[in-house]
């Protein structure tokens, strides 16, 4: 994960513990640290915050590649003794002028969207850039007022917006580096959307009176000069700015692979070799169950839908009076009917065992299923005949569920006026079977 420094330092890092503190809670080692991009072999001071995780079960933790580039230009010995400044196997920073001194030179709204190359390539990165690119895109510059140019004109090379007299100083109470010109043997720093305006930051071109141009952005960021950026200025100044330096994220990327190389996942692994178990919150698992609609889930209102569709009316919802709170319920009939999902109440057809705490997931489902053996010996005792349907019914032929209910309804009215009444009495009325679940396919 990319973001700004400040991700890191704001609130006494609260925000970026707390996430690290999420990733270990999923079962992620992580670490975070802010880059700087110069030290990677990008042209440009660009600090950015950056997360890397790793599933625990791999067994290493991760880490930042080392640098590759220094500031110092080369080894000097200290003052004092003889230890040098910096890591000899470094290289350094990439200039200004070592990023983009061979693209030609343009006035203020010059240059062309296609344009090829007048000299030859004068550094390393250069040469680097130009690699598989057959001419240079984006090279096309914003245009300025006249008056706009004559200022700048008296900005010097590395200098800035207090450079001019004071009565003729542009407004940067936004920014520290507004109207700044860039050096030739100096870093650019942090290329952003705007950098088509020399007020959003130090993009005034060290040779030409102009705004860097998009591809010259695009060098400063380490894009190769392949790269073609489509759409309007805006547009592609956006990709440009907010893009991940492409060296800095080849360091990420060879640094991940290594790592992942050492711990082997390259080799094939046995078929299943257990993971680590996922450790939750309770609080958290607490909040998801209660997330569970008890009530008016999808399969009621299928049922619903399909009663009214088949003409059946004068049923109640959720009626507290009858054990166990049914579903659905005809009161002159004394009929209760109930809408069991397959998975809380283990249907023989569709229940699967989660891979994942199966323990828990046993006795949850075997006190779903004691529960409902009790609630139908307590309807019977009301008084209350019982019907239970799975939900895989209702998902797949609703209206064959309604048409059951109905021939329900008329057996348990038939038997009503055939004077059954005082055999129900002295027996009480029985629960329908399982087989009446409507499992059975007719």
């Amino acid at each position: 994960m990319e973001n700004v420094p400040l991700i890191i330092t704001s609130h006494d890092g609260e925000v970026i513990r707390e996430l690290r503190e999420g990733l270990a809670t999923l079962g992620y080692s992580s670490c975070a640290d802010v880059l700087l991009a110069s030290d990677y072999g990008v042209p440009q001071l660009r600090k950015r915050a950056f997360v890397i995780a790793y599933c625990s079960s791999l067994g290493i933790d991760p880490k930042f590649p080392d640098r590759t580039h220094e500031r110092v230009p080369t080894a000097v010995l200290s003052m004092d003794d003889s230890r040098r400044r910096f890591d000899i196997d470094r290289l350094p920073y990439i200039s200004v002028d070592e990023a983009i001194g061979d693209l030609p030179s343009i006035p203020a709204g010059g240059g062309d969207d296609v344009m090829f190359y007048r000299c030859s390539p004068t550094s390393a990165y250069q040469r680097w850039a130009r690699e598989g690119s057959v001419a240079i895109f984006n090279h096309r510059s914003r245009a300025h007022s006249k008056s706009f140019l004559e200022k700048i004109e008296i900005i010097a090379e590395g200098g800035r917006n207090q450079d001019l007299p004071t009565a003729e100083r542009f407004s940067d109470r936004y920014y520290s580096q507004a109207y700044a010109r860039l050096h030739r043997n100096g870093i650019a720093q942090t290329v952003t959307t705007c950098f088509g305006n020399p007020g959003s930051g130090r993009f005034i071109h060290y040779r030409d009176l102009r705004a860097i141009s998009v591809r010259e952005a695009a060098r400063l960021q380490s894009f190769r000069d392949s790269y073609v950026f489509d759409g309007v200025s805006s547009a592609q100044m956006r990709h440009v700015g907010n893009a991940v330096p492409p060296l800095l994220a080849r360091a990420l990327r060879d640094q991940v692979c290594r790592d992942l190389l050492a711990a082997g996942v390259h080799r094939p692994r046995p078929v299943g070799r257990p993971r680590r178990p996922r450790t939750e919150i309770p609080e958290e698992r607490s909040r998801i169950m209660r997330s569970v609609p008890g009530k008016n889930t999808t399969p009621e209102r299928a049922l619903r839908r399909a009663l009214w569709a088949a003409g059946l009316r004068g049923y109640r919802l959720h009626n507290e009076s009858v054990p166990g709170t049914p579903d659905v319920v005809f009161g002159p009939e004394r009929l209760a009917i109930f809408v069991d999902g397959c998975f809380w109440h283990g249907c023989p057809r569709c229940y699967r065992e989660p891979k994942s705490r199966r323990e828990y997931w046993r006795m949850k489902v075997a006190r779903n299923k004691d529960r409902d053996i009790k609630v139908n010996k307590a309807c019977k005792v009301a008084g209350w005949h019982v019907l239970r349907i799975w939900e895989h019914n209702l998902s797949r032929n609703p209206e064959r569920a309604a048409t059951r209910i109905a021939r329900v309804l008329d057996r348990v009215r038939q038997a009503a006026h055939s004077g059954s009444k005082a055999g129900q009495r002295r027996n009480g009325p029985a629960a329908i079977s399982r087989g009446d679940r409507l499992t059975r396919r007719s």
